[in-house]
């Protein structure tokens, strides 16, 4: 029946024809069902029967040879098997394990993700922080040097006058230093006082040689790890002719109107 490993031609056309005997078309049918070339030669012989067919009279069937002829084709389905048919139970079947497939792979990928974007969320809003610290620590450094570069330059200045500042009579232990650049308007002081009531300060004045005293900023005593070096900045080429410490209400007032706890002149 066949040249080689395939089914020869006149063997596929008796086939399409329903000519072949009964054994040879089983063995025909099973081997169509895995040969692609066979069964594409075989489509093209049984288009070459359909056009046979339409050039000869027609004529209506017989019952019997109908039936025959729906039985063998019952018996042809039933006999390809059901991974070349593609049956809808199978293809249900692929869908649904191909649908599990999906399903078990991308469950996991969208728990993952999700995971992986709280955590990376969790770490920026960690990472803000820390950036927000390090600005602030940078501010504070920044602003603390040029504090101190301040202090150099009026410390170092040959223009800067020093004032030793005593306490009062009421105040004999009081003690304090002012140090003063007229040419930048800089005070730099640092005082030994007493704690205060809550609702006092202390207030540094500048008495120049004309007018009314000017005010070099209100303080308290500093606590413990505070700086002892206070700083104020006033208008400059202003003449200094004394320096005082005066007790005021919080948060200071224009012009003196407390007790003087300590004074220097220049």
């Amino acid at each position: 029946m066949s040249n080689g490993q395939h089914i020869r031609e006149e063997d596929l056309e008796l086939y399409a024809l329903g000519a072949l005997p009964d054994q040879q078309a089983v063995e025909a049918r099973s081997h169509v069902s895995i040969c692609t070339l066979c069964a594409t030669k075989l489509a093209e012989s049984r288009g070459h029967a359909a056009l046979l067919a339409l050039g000869v009279d027609q004529e209506k069937p017989s019952l019997a040879a109908k039936e025959k002829l729906f039985a063998r084709i019952a018996g042809e389905r039933a006999a390809i098997p059901a991974s070349v048919t593609g049956s809808p139970s199978t293809k249900r079947a692929t869908k649904k394990s191909a649908a599990s497939w999906w399903n078990w792979v991308f469950v996991p990928a969208t728990a993952a993700l999700t995971i992986l974007s709280f955590t990376l969320w969790r770490q920026n809003v960690q990472l803000f922080a820390e950036l927000q610290n390090a600005q602030s620590v940078a501010a504070a450094f920044e602003k603390e040097r040029l504090h101190v570069q301040k202090l150099i330059k009026v410390l170092s200045s040959p223009q800067t006058i020093t004032v030793k500042l005593a306490g009062t009579y009421d105040a004999a232990r009081n003690r304090g230093i002012v140090r003063y650049d007229s040419a930048s308007g800089t005070v730099v002081y640092s005082v030994d006082l007493p704690p205060l009531p809550a609702d006092k300060v202390y207030q540094m004045w500048l008495v120049p040689v004309n007018g009314d005293p000017i005010s070099a900023g209100i303080f308290l005593p500093p606590g413990p790890g505070q700086s002892h070096m206070l700083t104020a900045e006033i208008s400059a080429s202003v003449e200094a002719r004394a320096f005082a410490v005066t007790i005021e209400p919080a948060g200071g007032v224009p012009q003196p109107t407390g007790p003087k706890v300590l004074l220097g002149a220049s």
